[in-house]
């Protein structure tokens, strides 16, 4: 497959968008998120200055009273300006006792604020509404030159645990217990402390590489690395914090204890990290940690190790280890959110029909928060059913903040978040959102990927083209994005490219969603025999599998079939096909955009 696109340089995680609040910037760099400085007390905006530390709003250098439900209101959109701080978040703050007029409470307070600011929800300067769901703070923040208090964000990497043990079948316990620690670990000081996710940190397992080495390559500060070795109902683990730059050992510590005695081995790591780092720990996220049947965790960490390899064999084990464990311990919270996570992916494979998929799912993702809703995890597998499957996009954003605001570390939880931004055409914030997903996890593949979403989603073609042949130069055999290099170059209408690419996925992957878009391209290609071919053969499939009818509309839009496209739209409506959610801003629907029926189906769907 020949392309005319630029070489581009090594990617490790490449170089990503500066965005600002509510901004997509036109620059390719950003400061790494080890360098961003956070103030400590004094922030400016317009022609205000706030000092966190004494609680004073000052305009123009004189002092400006504001009552203090009002200031905490301020304070809380500072501290993460141009995110959404929810209407639920504001009142688990303000006010946790009330239940009783509480909307009417946080509305006075908001136009207080706004009175004494200049500020209007008809017209935003600062604070801007998003309706039943919350505020965005939206100006400029400066941090003026004279305030002497800067901490810099810190970044952590949890190096994958060594299994001591010698036992190959152990590794799903050391693997499973480095992510446990990630997540632990994020869920420290999440304003001053970033962790790397486990996908950019596994890549060195069984590593020759110095610490230094490594540090420079996922650009942290630190490095938390440790081993374990499991006997019978015992686990040795040893864990060590060593800053990166003079290979210091800030701290290190041995834990011998009885298997269900695990998670309070992670928590008490964590409370070391934090107090080494100087870190705050968050309320009740180091509470005492609940102890587990071992034999429930042992299935538990199965599961979390098969759901990582992400194929479908592997989703399938995962179920089955998740579901043995319910079966040991029914309150373990994690276990329900990997059932939840396993059936989407399980519905993208076509191994599961949608429905089936999301009404496991949303049971699973609602009995997880039930037990425990202080999880990060919980809330991001509620928020992708309601995104996937519900198609309940207000819900979902609530959801998928609440996962950020739980565990600003959780990196899927920013990575779908970015993919339903793109389905509502908020492609800055999408931006954004991936930009903060990648550097948690630089890595990744997938990541690196969906940098090219926006750009097809917003019809910039070249760039996203350009993302995807760069990662394409160093992953030739990645077939998601030879798939969705193929979607580029159909909407480019270059034909012989993306027919080149779709076989290429079909041949490294037999991807069953790229057989009807390479049928779409050979349509448009004036390959109509092999199109229809293709179309004979997804119609009267009777392999069992699922097959997604607005795959199979693409095929009718290839050959000019619009009223039969539309017929097998409708049925995706009625099937809660995932691919329903690109209805609004797929550029493969362009023909049909005027079309009535096209408008209704944008109704059903709640995009319009």
């Amino acid at each position: 497959m020949k392309t005319t696109y630029p070489q581009m340089s090594r990617l490790r995680g490449g170089e990503l968008a500066t965005i600002s609040p509510g901004v997509a910037s036109k620059e390719s760099k950003v400061l790494a998120i080890s360098e961003v400085k956070y103030p400590e007390s004094i922030v400016r905006f317009g022609t205000f200055e706030v000092d966190l530390e004494s609680r004073e709003l000052r305009k123009h250098g004189l002092y400006v009273r504001l009552e203090e439900k009002p200031f905490r209101i301020l304070e809380l959109l500072l501290e993460q300006p141009g995110r959404v701080v929810t209407r639920r978040t504001l009142r688990q703050k303000l006010w946790p006792d009330t239940h009783v007029g509480y909307d009417q409470n946080l509305n006075t307070a908001v136009n207080k604020l706004r009175d004494l600011l200049g500020d209007s929800a008809q017209s935003s300067r600062f604070i801007e509404t998003l309706p039943r769901l919350g505020y965005r703070f939206i100006a400029p923040v400066v941090i003026p030159a004279r305030s002497s208090t800067l901490v810099a964000k810190k970044m952590l990497a949890v190096l994958p645990f060594e299994n001591l043990g010698g036992d190959p079948e152990q590794e799903y316990f050391a693997d499973g217990l480095t992510e446990e620690m990630i997540s632990h670990l994020g869920q420290l000081d999440p304003r001053r402390l970033g962790v790397i996710a486990r996908t950019s940190a596994i890549q060195y397992k069984n590593t020759k590489k110095s610490i230094a080495e490594i540090a420079s390559e996922l650009r942290v500060s630190y490095v938390l690395e440790g081993s374990v070795r499991c006997e019978g109902n015992s686990a040795r683990i040893t864990a060590q914090l060593i800053e990166a730059l003079d290979q210091t050992h800030l701290w290190s510590a041995s834990y011998n204890r009885d298997l269900r005695d695990i998670l309070s081995v992670q928590a008490d790591v964590a409370r070391q990290v934090g107090r080494a780092l100087s870190l705050e720990l968050l309320p009740d996220t180091m509470a005492q940690s609940p102890q587990f049947d071992p034999t429930a965790h042992e299935s538990y960490l199965r599961g979390r190790f098969h759901f990582g390899q992400r194929t479908e064999d592997a989703l399938k084990k995962a179920i089955a280890s998740f579901e043995t464990a319910l079966s040991i311990e029914p309150n373990c919270a994690r276990s329900y959110s990997g059932i939840a996570d396993c059936c989407g992916l399980l519905s993208w494979f076509g191994a599961l029909p949608p429905k089936a998929a999301g009404e496991k799912a949303a049971a699973a993702a609602k009995r997880a928060i039930a037990i425990d809703d202080s999880l990060s995890e919980c809330h991001a597998s509620l928020a992708l059913v309601r995104f996937w499957y519900d198609w309940n996009w207000e819900e979902a954003e609530e959801e998928f903040l609440r996962a950020i605001e739980l565990n600003p570390s959780y990196t899927s939880a920013h990575q779908w978040y970015a993919a339903f931004l793109n389905t509502q055409g908020r492609f800055a914030e999408a931006q954004a959102a991936q930009k903060n997903a990648r550097e948690l996890d630089p890595f990744s593949l997938i990541l690196n990927m969906n940098v090219a979403d926006p750009f097809f989603f917003s019809r910039q073609y070249d760039r996203a083209a350009h993302q995807l042949v760069t990662l394409l130069e160093h992953e030739p055999r990645f077939f998601p994005a030879l798939f969705q290099l193929g979607r580029v170059f159909v909407a480019m209408e270059k034909y012989p490219e993306a027919i080149a690419a779709f076989e290429q996925a079909l041949q490294f992957s037999r991807q069953h969603e790229a057989m009807p878009a390479l049928a779409h391209a050979y349509a448009l290609a004036g390959r109509t025999q092999e199109a229809r071919t293709i179309l004979a053969e997804m119609e009267n499939d009777k392999s069992g599998r699922y097959v997604a009818s607005p795959m199979i509309a693409r095929i009718y839009l290839g050959l000019d079939e619009f009223e039969t496209a539309l017929d097998w739209l409708e049925k995706g409506v009625d099937e809660r096909s995932y691919w329903m959610v690109f209805l609004k801003n797929d550029p493969v629907y362009d023909p049909i955009r005027s079309h009535p029926r096209f408008g209704n189906l944008l109704k059903l769907t709640n995009l319009a």
